[in-house]
């Protein structure tokens, strides 16, 4: 696991392909600027880009086409779907579910708890509202673009913050969001993801123009990691296998690279001599351990069990022993010189078993 070959990238974005404000190329570079290897568009209820071959590597990064499908509520973000003949159906979003599975696609519920905020968007908001759905992957724990809309109470109070403090309120993915998480998860494994709903909204304010939460900007928050056993293929349509391979398993994190870099960071579990990665079961047969590497000394470690922290260490290295089954997952928080610690980093769980 030490050896795995990490890969950063965004995830839930859009482009002129829809209701987003930049070509691929545009969004390539600012993702090249980012120092970013991957980026995932998921224009809404369309696959274009697919269809006029626009998927695959610019420069060094990877350019992998998804899709938004539902259209006033139940957003569920499909990878792996190679032509536009899924439907949206929002009062029944698992018609859309299972027919993304059966043509071998796989995907997550997008922003599922979000809120209307009267001031913006005249309080329009897409939550999720059927929580009997299965078969499903994961879902968006992190979306900095709802957040934002969720913040603010006055339009004014938005625009000061957005030049004073832009990352302020995306700051953390909140309380609620991971209660679900942990919830869901204690029926079967849902891997979470973070994404920024970026759409690089052009705007005016008097003669200036702008474009709200730039491309450039948005690929410096909340990022995947992906870790992967062999490095990432200079083949576009076998390193597009390898990136959805660690999507659908759960073997990678999530953090705000806005904060502090996270490459480095580490969670896995180990059985005498074998190693267990994020997403997967480990039998509680023997004694297990969990292995946590915090990228910097300035990370608060904490451990999650079954929804609750049972442990918390300023170690920058940490071995935490397995008492009792369960499902687990890490946080790490990030302590600034000034101020209070922050969410930082969100790993997938890992489910021991009895």
């Amino acid at each position: 696991m030490e050896q795995a070959y990490e890969y950063s990238g965004h995830l839930h974005v859009h482009s002129s392909f829809s209701d987003g404000h930049g070509t691929f190329q545009e969004i390539a570079e600012a993702a090249a600027e980012a120092g970013l290897d991957f980026v995932g568009i998921t224009d809404h209820r369309t696959l274009g880009a697919l269809e006029q071959g626009l998927e695959g590597y610019y420069g060094n990064v990877l350019m992998l086409v998804g899709t938004e499908l539902n259209t006033f509520k139940n957003h569920y973000i499909a990878f792996g779907v190679r032509e536009m003949d899924v439907f949206s159906c929002d009062d029944d979003p698992q018609v859309v579910i299972d027919a993304v599975n059966a043509r071998g696609g796989f995907g997550y519920l997008a922003h599922p708890l979000e809120k209307g905020n009267p001031y913006l968007m005249d309080g329009r908001c897409f939550p999720w509202d059927r929580w009997d759905v299965k078969g499903y992957t994961g879902m968006e724990i992190w979306n900095f673009g709802s957040l934002w809309r969720m913040a603010f109470s006055r339009k004014l109070q938005a625009l000061f913050w957005y030049y004073l403090g832009r990352y302020r309120a995306g700051r953390h993915p909140g309380e609620e969001i991971l209660e679900l998480w942990d919830d869901l998860n204690r029926e079967r494994l849902v891997i979470g993801f973070a994404g920024s709903d970026a759409h690089a909204i052009p705007a005016s304010l008097g003669p200036m123009r702008l474009k709200l939460f730039s491309y450039q900007f948005l690929f410096r928050t909340l990022n995947t990691h992906l870790l992967l056993e062999e490095k990432l293929s200079q083949d576009p349509e076998e390193a597009r296998e390898q990136v959805y391979s660690a999507l659908r398993q759960g073997n990678f994190y999530i953090g705000s690279d806005y904060l502090h870099p996270c490459r480095g960071f580490r969670f896995y579990a180990m059985r005498d001599e074998q190693s267990i990665s994020m997403g997967e079961d480990v039998a509680f047969t023997s004694p297990v351990v969990l292995r946590v590497s915090s990228p910097c000394r300035r990370g608060i470690i904490r451990i999650i069990k079954d929804g609750r922290l049972v442990y918390t260490s300023n170690q920058q290295n940490l071995g935490f022993k397995v008492l009792k089954p369960g499902v687990f997952r890490a946080e790490i928080h990030y302590r600034p010189l000034v101020g209070r610690s922050l969410p930082w980093i969100y790993s997938n769980p890992i489910r021991v078993t009895e």
